[in-house]
């Protein structure tokens, strides 16, 4: 999926949202601003959007000389929705159906992104998702494909998210679970330190995608990703930027969860802002 104009307000937005969190020093903005601004000036935008988010990203960490500029903000989520698993965990257990409830939890933890344009309320978001129709509901097929799978490549997302995440997986009887975060820190998406706080280590096996991109991108991720994403029965892929990475790579049981955040997005698969999803990916 190619970066297009209406992709800009969503990286320069991310950006601020670092100055709003005073992460950028005051005296260091402004000079970053016009980095970034130069670099958007001149890229090519032939290229997906978690890609050249990747580049930007890269910019702010290492003219901030911090290699993790959003980990207080990602430690505050991840504590904070931990702090809330004994009562999602008892939603979902009183439940008539509880995988269709801890997958909807699961969707609606998709909010908690700093990456971008329209940010959602969490709690909101997930009384929300227990009552409302999904605006694209394949997940029959889903339930279906993994109850005849072997193994589960799910891709993660965001901090906080995570742990959501988490509870849908303990629903969910694969024999062999495969959970990927991203190889290092890159704004609130997830990476091995947080699945170790959240205990998505405890019953999952850990992957990165081998790339720091804040997104699961073919072209970049290592081969290690994309042989276990070949050999997979069922994908699971949380996430805007996931999907940007990923939508064009075939599969034969690929499934996109997530909540619309970008009018492009949503013109892509027919939702809106706000939506939530659960979409069947492309097929060989």
């Amino acid at each position: 999926m190619k970066t297009q104009f209406e992709c800009i307000p969503c990286i320069i937005n991310s950006y601020l949202k670092l100055v709003e969190t005073s992460v950028i020093p005051e005296p260091q903005q402004e000079v970053i601003l016009r980095q970034l601004l130069q670099y958007l000036s001149t890229v090519d935008y032939d290229q997906s959007p978690p890609m050249l988010g990747r580049t930007l990203q890269r910019m702010i960490r290492e003219s901030l000389q911090d290699p993790d500029p959003y980990h207080q903000i990602k430690q505050h989520y991840n504590q904070m929705m931990m702090d809330l698993y004994s009562s999602f965990k008892e939603i979902v257990e009183r439940s008539e159906d509880p995988f269709d409830t801890a997958m909807r939890l699961a969707i609606a933890g998709n909010v908690i992104d700093f990456g971008a344009k329209y940010q959602f309320d969490i709690m909101d978001s997930i009384n929300r998702v227990k009552e409302h129709e999904l605006a694209i509901d394949d997940s029959c097929f889903l339930r279906d494909d993994l109850e005849h799978a072997q193994t589960l490549l799910y891709i993660g997302d965001n901090c906080g998210e995570i742990v959501l995440d988490k509870l849908f997986l303990e629903t969910v009887k694969v024999s062999q679970k495969y959970f990927v975060v991203r190889e290092s820190p890159v704004i609130n998406d997830i990476t091995r330190d947080d699945a170790e706080m959240t205990g998505m280590d405890k019953i999952a096996t850990i992957l990165t995608t081998g790339d720091d991109s804040p997104g699961a991108v073919w072209e970049s991720a290592s081969k290690d990703f994309r042989d276990h994403f070949s050999n997979a029965d069922v994908i699971i892929s949380k996430g805007q930027g996931n999907l940007e990475g990923l939508i064009d790579v075939p599969h034969d049981h690929i499934y996109f969860l997530l909540v619309t955040k970008c009018d492009l997005i949503g013109e892509k698969i027919g939702t809106r802002n706000g939506d939530f999803v659960v979409k069947r990916g492309a097929v060989t």
